[in-house]
């Protein structure tokens, strides 16, 4: 039997203007610019093409033999191939001859030249962050993705105890005034990297609230429909950003210009109205009821005197978000399903950001086509992850796109073994990447849908924050795998990740199907969520400590 919330929703109307007028603003245009300030620091981080600065060349010497002079070649990478896609002879970029003239003694650099082709500066080229110090470009990462879990965790358990809506104006605001913090950090790497973690705490709280709150106040069906927009939102801001860099070429005008619009959105920011359904598991019963006033006299309905009476009578109970992400764990159903889904969120959060960050420093061709194109390939990714989550299922379209990412990640390995020239091209590893960006945001797609649906009302915002923390965790293990990729295999990407996707699919098809399926509302019903005995309770988010923690 329905709550007398979901009776209130379908009075009013689940799918009516207010819902459609929602989505556009904060699902479409918010996510839009939200997109391309969460990233704009990552592609600032972009390691241009650098060598030693050596002495400057006489005439009578071509500028290839000037540098084959007093710059080695890459042994590492030599053993694979003696040239690069472009048919190049790759030299060393950190060690440069002492005295070329007498003897093969090499020293590291103390000055580097840059390759501004498409970058005109970018964080590393400014601070000269390369060689024994390109470790800091993965650390930065790593410390942002940690200062995000930490924040996942926080906001998710701020938001199901303090509502929605201040999660969201908090949020947003912390955003924008620590990007200012990284701007000004000047050469301290440790103020650029506290700008960085800060302004990352609150940052996959924004489209979580905004998604939580459409959640919660639409229809079953429609749920797929929005978290496709969502997506597209977000792929078309990603591949409009690049040509933002393309254009403006200094990092740091760039950083300015994209985060910019936000500033508005923080302005009007307490426009956003708080969720009706949280007031109700809250026992909030007046705003909740005022709410859902405002929500039908958008759609042209009205609440039946019965069912305003009935939602006036609900009171506040022990609530479960007190325990915050520790009551996902509470029953062997329950647990289960989390663990499940924590390692799904690892993988898929490995592959994206390894393709997102090695995108951006491809040489061989203009990276900010690239990255657009392949940012692109999200959109239609969105819808097909829409159709296949509403006719296979959820639990099959995961474990199917997890399949065929993995077979890429497999391909991409196997590719750094072979001297066959046209496997070797630019255009194989751009089709690659586009086919792994299509494809890894269909499973993105999918464990999202599923991470929102196991979840009862009381703890949904808090799974969403746990599945965020490994997420964050789990990318910062991506500048580490690239580096490996750099410096001691070119393979090692390729099969640990391929490894990974691989395993995913196994792991997927554990999982319950949420296909049509009434979504939890309390703690009981989450427990036997996906087991036989599935029967749904009436009884309200409530945890009994003596019970769920004996």
């Amino acid at each position: 039997m329905d709550s007398a919330y979901d009776q209130a929703l379908y009075e009013i109307g689940d799918e009516g203007k207010f819902q459609k007028s929602f989505d556009i603003k904060y699902n479409v245009f918010l996510i839009f610019f939200w997109s391309i300030v969460y990233m704009n620091i990552i592609m600032s981080l972009a390691i241009t093409p650098y060598t030693c600065k050596y002495p400057e060349k006489p005439l009578n010497y071509s500028d290839y033999d000037w540098k084959l002079k007093h710059i080695p070649q890459n042994f590492i990478i030599f053993y694979y191939s003696q040239t690069n896609l472009k048919g190049e002879i790759i030299f060393e970029s950190c060690i440069i001859y002492t005295d070329p003239d007498l003897s093969n003694k090499t020293t590291e650099c103390d000055f580097y030249i840059y390759d501004t082709t498409w970058y005109g500066t970018t964080i590393p080229s400014e601070k000269n962050w390369v060689c024994n110090q390109e470790i800091n470009i993965a650390n930065i990462f790593a410390y942002s993705k940690i200062g995000e879990a930490f924040g996942s965790i926080f906001f998710g358990w701020f938001g199901d105890v303090y509502g929605r809506r201040a999660t969201y104006v908090l949020s947003l605001s912390l955003i924008v005034v620590d990007r200012l913090v990284s701007l000004m950090a000047g050469s301290s790497f440790m103020i650029f990297v506290v700008g960085c973690i800060i302004s990352t705490l609150p940052s996959w709280s924004v489209p979580q609230t905004v998604s939580v709150i459409s959640m919660e106040m639409s229809s079953s069906a429609r749920r797929s429909f929005t978290t496709s927009l969502r997506y597209t939102a977000f792929s078309v801001g990603l591949a409009i950003m690049p040509f933002l860099y393309w254009w403006l070429r200094d990092w740091k005008t760039f950083v300015i210009v994209t985060t910019a619009p936000l500033l508005p959105c923080i302005m009007f920011s307490w426009n956003i109205p708080e969720s009706a359904r949280w007031l109700y598991v809250e026992g909030k019963s007046k705003e909740c009821v005022k709410i859902l006033n405002k929500i039908a006299v958008v759609n042209n309905s009205k609440l039946k005197p019965e069912t305003e009476k009935e939602l006036l009578s609900v009171k506040k109970q022990k609530s479960s978000s007190s325990f915050g992400p520790l009551a996902l764990f509470t029953g062997a159903r329950l647990a289960f399903n989390t663990i499940l889904l924590l390692l799904l969120w690892v993988f898929v959060s490995i592959c994206y950001s390894v393709l997102i960050l090695s995108t951006g420093e491809k040489s061989d061709s203009n990276p900010f086509i690239q990255f657009s194109i392949q940012a692109l390939a999200e959109i239609p990714s969105n819808f097909i992850g829409a159709w296949l989550c509403n006719n296979i299922g959820r639990r099959r379209s995961a474990s199917a796109s997890f399949f065929v990412i993995g077979t890429i990640w497999i391909i991409v390995a196997l590719r750094q073994m072979t001297s066959i020239e046209w496997l070797r091209a630019w255009w194989i590893s751009a089709a690659l990447i586009t086919i792994g960006r299509l494809t890894i945001a269909v499973s993105f797609f999918a464990i999202n849908l599923l991470n929102m649906e196991i979840y009862p009302t009381c703890l949904r915002q808090s799974g969403l924050a746990l599945g965020n923390v490994l997420s964050s965790v789990a990318s910062a293990l991506a500048p580490y795998i690239l580096y490996l990729g750099r410096r001691v295999d070119p393979r090692l990407p390729g099969l640990i990740l391929g490894t990974s996707c691989l395993l995913s699919v196994f792991i997927s098809m554990f999982l319950p199907e949420t296909l049509n399926a009434k979504l939890p509302e309390t703690i009981e019903d989450a427990k036997v969520f996906g087991s036989k005995r599935t029967q749904f309770s009436k009884v309200s988010c409530e945890i009994q400590r003596t019970e769920d923690f004996s």
